[in-house]
């Protein structure tokens, strides 16, 4: 009987020696750190990837996305006001797009604003008002106006400018309205919309 005690606890030891022999032992500090920033790497990059795909495709994109609106509500409200002969680009070329369009009046003073996408994308508003012209050229362009002298548009001088850093602007000014042209396009885009100015 003896025998047999002592063989069942050799056997028994020998087990639980065999079972710590092969059990694994904990992981160093440091390679838990690098599966870690491992793992975030690899969720970032995957969440990173479709935002980028998206970006590059509205780049891509650009504005032609851009909504279009029809102004003619917006222009009639301005020839019934009655405050200065109305006029707004008629044929103008391919490509060029009303995106923004409103009229508004304090007392007796009247401002129509219509903007525009050029075929490039660029933006360019057309501001018709009779404010005091000090007042709205100053309101429209800002105070950072570099004069680049005279553009002859359909016959008719308008003033050209570099306003608010980089963008262009020409200026027309009569006793009874100012014409203002401004964006960031072209000097020749900018020509375009001006020349093609009608009485609706």
């Amino acid at each position: 009987m003896s025998d047999a005690v002592t063989s069942e606890t050799t056997t028994t030891e020998t087990g639980a020696a065999g079972t710590a022999a092969t059990a694994p032992g904990p992981v160093p500090a440091n390679m838990r750190r690098s599966h870690s920033a491992r793992d975030m790497f690899r969720s970032l990059a995957v969440l990173m990837i479709p935002i980028l795909v998206i970006g590059a495709l509205l780049k891509a994109c650009g504005s032609q996305d851009a909504t279009v609106i029809d102004p003619t509500q917006a222009i009639a409200d301005a020839r019934a006001a009655d405050f200065f002969d109305v006029v707004v680009p008629r044929d103008l070329p391919e490509g060029w797009r009303v995106v923004s369009a409103s009229f508004r009046r304090a007392g007796e003073v009247g401002t129509l604003r219509l903007g525009y996408l050029t075929p490039t994308g660029d933006g360019v508003q057309l501001v018709l008002s009779n404010a005091p012209a000090a007042d709205l050229l100053a309101q429209e362009l800002g105070n950072e106006t570099r004069p680049q002298g005279e553009v002859s548009v359909a016959g008719q001088a308008w003033t050209s400018s570099i306003v608010r850093g980089d963008e262009r602007a020409l200026v027309s000014t009569t006793a009874a309205r100012t014409i203002v042209v401004v964006g960031r396009a072209t000097l020749d885009d900018l020509t375009v919309l001006a020349g093609a100015l009608r009485v609706p």
